[in-house]
């Protein structure tokens, strides 16, 4: 058997060692291993989209893309499942200085009385990616499962929450009025739920509006958009797709809220009309030119009508800059490169708590309230979050200065409602460990963690 010489042997060890004190250099020793490292080591997905070609049975199809083991890599990949609008970015990225701390994957906190440890709770909520600013400096950054920093990631239903922030800087720069008709802005809405609703219930999800069965308000969009087959004679537009809904007859008057995603869609509508730009447009303009590292891309349908409920992509590190840019412009930071009057009027608090009680998300979330597609925790610390099928979390509290994103890839076939009546019979039983109670359990864990 052939050996290897001493001197060779002691040269390579030499050179591993010169190796490693220059990686500590570089990381800051081993407290920065805790940024930004893979800590997967089961991967679920292996073999999809795999080889050249991918096997038959491993292809990610429009039939497929919204279900294990195929989501992961589809949420990953949106833009080569579908066609996609591009939103660019800034000429000079907001700065993300890191803080690491310590020991946090074994931090321990509790949900519904049993200890939970924060690496096997993002484990077991199948999460891609995890990052905890505190006063805008990264504590805490995990990608799992392959996810990497470079990557962009579906947004889902978070998508609503920057719709809505433009909306809000549309009404404070006096171009939108929040109690006119929607339909004074988008005439072909006019008899219409949504057209004959103000702007700001359309904003808040208080739209009497009932959705045919057979077109719900997220496989029949997601049809429209193209991201799903779509049924025989169904709508092959965003617009058209608007256009097939009825009044709730039902609803009763005072207290309604009905979560849906026609009401940011008819939203986006208007916007496009009274400002004479596309939704990527406006979001460029507004938002990720003046903060992310990274271009964004958004969904879009056959009429290149980006999905404004929820085909937003980013990066995960993107994400945080723009939480981050509304925690400080909602605490009145002036350089936070979000127009201040804008979030704050957009996270103004809504006494809409009752109607959302009643609604199908209230679930893990008492004492809430809606508004401009985002969700108001009511804590005293003016805390709001944005959330997004699939796992898609977004939280900001002000007052700690914690800004905090979740990517995932939780599995989530539960119908949606037509209607708000039947959105809470269908509505879906998540466990425990994916509710936002769960959520803001670890992000107050990682909080008391931290150094301050």
């Amino acid at each position: 058997m052939d050996t290897v010489p001493r001197h060779r042997i002691h040269w390579q060890r030499k050179c591993r060692a010169i190796a490693t004190i220059a990686l500590l250099a570089v990381t800051g020793g081993v407290a920065a291993q805790s940024l930004g490292r893979d800590q997967s080591n089961d991967r679920k997905d292996v073999g999809v989209m795999e080889g050249f070609p991918p096997s038959p049975a491993m292809r990610v199809t429009k039939t497929n893309a919204f279900q294990p083991p195929y989501m992961r890599w589809a949420f990953r990949h949106a833009r080569e499942t579908s066609p996609t609008a591009g939103v660019r970015h800034a000429s000079t990225p907001m700065t993300l200085s890191e803080r690491p701390a310590a020991g946090l994957d074994n931090l321990q906190f509790n949900v519904e009385g049993q200890a939970v440890k924060l690496s096997d709770y993002l484990r077991d909520t199948h999460t891609d990616g995890f990052i905890v600013l505190h006063k805008g400096q990264i504590v805490f950054e995990r990608y799992l499962d392959g996810f990497g920093p470079a990557q962009p990631h579906i947004w889902a239903s978070m998508t609503k929450s920057l719709t809505g922030l433009m909306a809000a800087m549309l009404i404070v720069d006096g171009k939108f009025d929040p109690e006119a008709r929607l339909a004074t802005y988008v005439p072909e809405l006019a008899g219409n739920p949504f057209g004959d609703a103000t702007l700001a219930q359309n904003l808040d999800m208080e739209v009497p509006v009932a959705y045919s069965p057979e077109l719900p308000p997220d496989l029949g969009l997601f049809g429209a958009v193209g991201i799903i087959p779509r049924r025989a004679g169904a709508p092959d537009n965003i617009y058209d797709f608007l256009k097939t809904v009825s009044t709730d007859k039902g609803a009763v008057t005072g207290d309604y809220w009905f979560y849906q995603n026609g009401s940011p869609e008819a939203v986006a509508w208007a916007m496009r009309r009274i400002s004479g730009k596309s939704w990527a447009e406006l979001a460029q303009e507004t938002v990720w030119s003046k903060l992310a590292q990274d271009d964004a891309y958004i969904q879009v349908d056959s009429l290149g009508t980006e999905m404004a409920s929820g085909g937003l992509s980013t990066t995960l590190r993107d994400a945080a800059r723009f939480a981050d840019a509304v925690r400080r412009a909602q605490a009145g930071d002036a350089d936070a490169g979000i127009p201040v009057q804008a979030v704050r009027a957009a996270l103004r608090p809504r006494g809409n708590q009752a109607g959302f009680a009643k609604g199908r998300l209230a679930a893990g979330r008492p004492g809430y309230a809606y508004g401009d597609y985002w969700y108001q925790v009511n804590d005293g610390d003016g805390s709001v979050e944005a959330s997004g099928r699939f796992g898609q979390k977004i939280y900001i509290n002000p007052k700690k200065e914690l800004s905090v994103v979740k990517f995932s890839s939780s599995p989530d076939s539960a119908p949606r409602g037509a209607s708000a009546e039947a959105g809470k019979a269908v509505a879906a039983r998540n466990g425990s460990l994916e509710s936002s109670a769960a959520f803001i359990a670890a992000i107050r864990a990682v909080y008391g963690a931290i150094p301050h």
